[in-house]
């Protein structure tokens, strides 16, 4: 590749510059290296690419007139693509100057080596490129420098506006532009035809001139008059002879006709006027001019039984709509619906027609709109006034004239009929309120039936009548309560009455108080209670619920005289995740804060939930975990996040289920102690660990050989609790199941080996014997067995590890009796179960737990639980 430097100049002097050239060569650059050089659109200018701006579209670079050549430049200078220099040979001179690349525009300039001589532009008539000032012709290699498309021009046409739906015999109109994407200026038919796609050809063209420079556009109306028989195009498509850019739309050419359409027929009541609103629409010029038109309007019951009712002429120009309302007069018998139909009439023959069905509201559809609601009640004592409020609204008041209507609401208590309220609805005020009256008496409470009715709807209602006899008074509910497990309510019954008496005493569940003016009650118990005067006497009512008591249940104890009542909250059998335990540790040294919660799924089905930890409960979670539990499955999650600024803060543990807050769980204290005091004698430990050069002392724990004694006891007691543990009903093992426990056994207590050297050294009973139960599996805890039954009892107790059976026993308890049967296990999580023939049908699972845990007989059921 050659180089060219910067010599000579162009002409006798630089007076022929372009004014706007360059005039320094202070301003050259390199920064084009690498590119192509083109022709601009917008002007005659030869430059750089990214000088360029728009280029012509078909071709837009400048090559030797011969050989084809591209340009491109390299260190600032262009020459051809296979290297040949590029430049202008002045006229006193055999020696070329260079075309070099400048900052500014355009950016390709011709220069002697000191100042600019003038910049490349493309000769209109010819493409050669030749100096803007000097018309000196660029050459590479003896071949002059051209652009081959200076000739070429391309039309782009896009439909912008117009050609909006009309009717055969209008015009289609619209507006297309079209744009010249080349460099020369050339005048093009451009042609718009009407297509239908079902045919080869097209059904008409529209053929404009248009005239345009490189780069121009302009905006061309195309005005097509449709005929007869165009109404099946579907599309225009618009382009330029020779050119291949081309538009297309989808259009809608109506078949001349004309249409009629009912477009609003409201119901109305018997008696009222019922008004008909039509649209006829002529689309098209056929017949040409004005077309007159008689629109006739008819009802009747049904199809092919109407009654001319009125008739209207109708004029309309090409492409013209009328709208017209008919009205007709409803009477007694139209309801529930008349038939309405439109004709329009040419000549004598109907030519278009429309229909509907419109609904008539007689005096039994009125009623079915009608809906009565009891809105509220007070709570009388014997004697006094039950007053009942009740409320009767119409439902589509659109529907009622403007007088409205008037009707008698009826009161019925306990199947008698006791007050009646006249009540009116109207357009404006489609609702009506009443207070409704009993006076009652000794035989009402605790209940009386109350009905509500008026002549489309009823609504009902058991007030209660507070009365005298047997008062109950509900003490306590056992919620909430799990499905499927037992509900158990317990109630005081007084005998407030003046005689001795004898009841059926009832306890009701009501499971349809979450449904709106839903009751669903039934008597799942009862007793029956005799009691003197002033006496009273406590009773126990239990019911099993079932899936259809979730949420929440009515419960209610009822006497002949009275009731007390009590929600009581079903829980789902779905999964629950509970939160069992939190804990909260401050590092002071790392400033972190060290955050666990235990999870435990209590529900009977696995579930997967996200489990946030928060401090203070307006903050953002610190913590999110998902976490997938099966039934009492429980995990303990642990977060170490920085310590946040010091203060005393809440942590809360949230659950799909719960929201744990433990308040002022933490506190962030960065002050600490003094760092200078010395650390206490307690803190130091000795530099030699060697157990050999320590002196016994005899105030330092039990005696060594006491201590060996102890173990050789202990670990020959442990091999034979575990095999019995894990098979009590196959004890003695064989042979190899004994081998086999045994390699088990002596495993664990290896990981145990540390804990007791450290308890023996520190000569400490309690921690020995706390290590020496941690050898052989066993935890600090106890399990305890407590009948509360006031009955003997038969119970088998189980406790288990993941590996072994740690307890497995059969007891009969007497009333109030307690027992303690041993150690729980010394494990991560164990389980706990109980039960008289199922020995799963009470089950527990403990986990990281501290403490004893009980197994308590309960009247209710078994409940398993820590103590601590």
């Amino acid at each position: 590749m050659g180089t060219v430097g910067l010599v000579g100049a162009v002409g006798a002097s630089t007076a022929a510059a372009s004014p706007d050239a360059v005039s320094s060569v202070s301003s050259l650059s390199d920064d084009d290296d690498g590119e192509s050089v083109v022709v601009r659109l917008e002007d005659d200018h030869v430059v750089t690419e990214s000088n360029a701006g728009t280029v012509p579209e078909s071709f837009h670079y400048v090559t030797t007139n011969e050989s084809d050549d591209k340009l491109v430049v390299e260190d600032g200078v262009v020459e051809t693509e296979s290297g040949h220099d590029v430049g202008v040979v002045p006229n006193d001179s055999d020696t070329p100057n260079p075309v070099r690349t400048v900052t500014g525009d355009p950016n390709l300039v011709v220069t002697d080596g000191s100042v600019v001589n003038d910049t490349l532009v493309v000769d209109e008539d010819t493409g050669i490129v030749q100096t803007a000032e000097g018309n000196t012709t660029v050459e590479a290699n003896g071949e002059s420098i051209r652009y081959t498309e200076y000739d070429t021009a391309t039309f782009d046409p896009e439909i912008v506006s117009g050609f909006e739906p009309v009717g055969e015999g209008l015009n289609l109109t619209g507006e297309v532009e079209v744009t010249n994407r080349d460099w020369a200026s050339a005048d093009k038919n451009v042609t718009l035809e009407i297509v239908d796609d079902a045919e080869a050809d097209p059904l008409d063209t529209v053929v404009e001139n248009v005239s345009l420079d490189r780069g121009e556009s302009t905006t061309q109306t195309f005005d097509y008059g449709t005929v007869a028989g165009d109404y099946s195009a579907d599309e225009i498509s618009v382009w330029a002879v020779g050119d291949h850019h081309q538009d297309n739309r989808p259009i809608t050419i109506h078949q001349a006709e004309t249409a009629i359409e009912i477009v609003e027929a409201d119901p109305r009541a018997e008696g009222d006027e019922l008004e008909i609103d039509v649209e006829i629409d002529r689309f098209g010029d056929y017949p040409r001019g004005q077309q007159d038109f008689v629109v006739e309007f008819r009802v009747g019951p049904e199809s092919g039984e109407t009654e001319h009712v009125e008739s209207k002429s109708i004029t309309l120009d090409p492409g013209g709509e009328a709208v017209e309302t008919f009205v007709y007069e409803t009477e007694e018998g139209d309801s529930p619906s008349v038939y309405v139909e439109v004709l329009t009439i040419e000549g004598d023959t109907p030519a278009e027609s429309d229909s509907e069905t419109v609904p008539v509201i007689g005096e039994r559809l009125h009623e079915q709109r009608l809906e009565t609601t009891i809105n509220d009640r007070n709570w009388p004592d014997e004697g006094e006034e039950l007053v009942i409020e009740g409320l009767l609204e119409y439902t589509e008041p659109e529907l009622l004239s403007q007088n409205g209507r008037e009707y008698d609401v009826d009161m019925f208590v306990d199947g008698d009929l006791e007050d009646t309220r006249a009540m009116r609805v109207d357009p404006d005020e489609p609702f009506d309120t009443a207070d409704f009256v009993y006076q009652t008496d000794s035989d009402d409470p605790p209940r009386v039936d109350v009905r509500l009715e008026s002549p489309g709807d009823a609504d009902t209602a058991q007030p209660r009548i507070n009365g005298s006899g047997f008062l109950v008074d509900l003490q306590e509910v056992s919620t909430p309560v799990n499905e499927s497990e037992t509900l158990t309510a317990i109630a005081s019954i007084r005998n407030t009455g003046d005689t001795f008496d004898e009841q059926d005493v009832r306890l009701r569940i009501d499971n349809g108080i979450t449904a709106a003016n839903r009751t669903s009650r039934n008597v799942e118990d009862n007793a029956t209670v005799a009691l003197d005067t002033g006496e009273g006497t406590t009773e126990r009512f239990t019911y099993e619920t079932d899936g259809d008591d979730v949420p929440e249940i009515e419960v209610a104890v009822v006497s002949e005289d009275d009731e007390d009542t009590a929600i009581a909250t079903v829980r789902d059998s779905a999964p629950r995740f509970e939160v069992q335990e939190t804990n909260t540790e401050y590092d002071d040294a790392a400033e972190t804060v060290t955050l666990s919660a235990a999870i435990n799924n209590t529900g009977t089905e696995p579930d997967e939930q996200y489990v946030e930890f928060l401090l203070d409960d307006d903050a953002e979670p610190v913590h999110v975990d998902r976490v997938a539990l099966e039934p009492w499955e429980s995990r303990t999650l642990t977060s170490t996040i920085d310590a946040p600024d010091d203060g005393a803060y809440d942590f809360s543990v949230v659950t799909d289920n719960v929201s744990e807050r433990e308040p002022s769980a933490l506190t962030v204290d960065r002050t600490g102690d003094d760092p200078d005091e010395p650390p206490s004698d307690d803190d130091t430990e000795p530099e030699d660990d060697d157990p050999s050069d320590a002196t016994e002392d005899p105030d330092d724990g039990l005696p060594w050989y006491l201590v060996v004694l102890g173990m050789l006891g202990v670990l020959a007691s442990v091999l034979v609790l575990l095999v019995y543990r894990n098979d009590p009903e196959n004890f003695p093992p064989d042979a190899s199941t004994l081998s086999t426990q045994a390699r088990r056994a002596a495993e664990r207590a290896k990981l145990k080996a540390a804990t007791l050297a450290a308890a023996i050294r520190s000569g400490d009973p309690d921690a020995i014997v706390a290590a020496l139960k941690g050898l052989i599996g066993l935890g600090t805890g106890v399990l305890v067995v407590q009948n509360e039954l006031p009955r003997e009892t038969i119970v088998r107790v189980r406790c288990q590890t993941a590996d072994d059976t740690v307890v497995l026993e059969d007891l009969e308890l007497a009333p109030d009796e307690r027992r303690d049967l041993g150690s729980l296990p010394d494990a991560d999580q164990f389980k706990v179960g109980a039960g008289v023939e199922d020995i799963t049908a009470h089950e527990e699972v403990f986990q990281g737990i501290t403490g004893d845990v009980g197994v308590v007989l309960r009247a209710e059921g078994i409940l398993i639980a820590n103590l601590n």
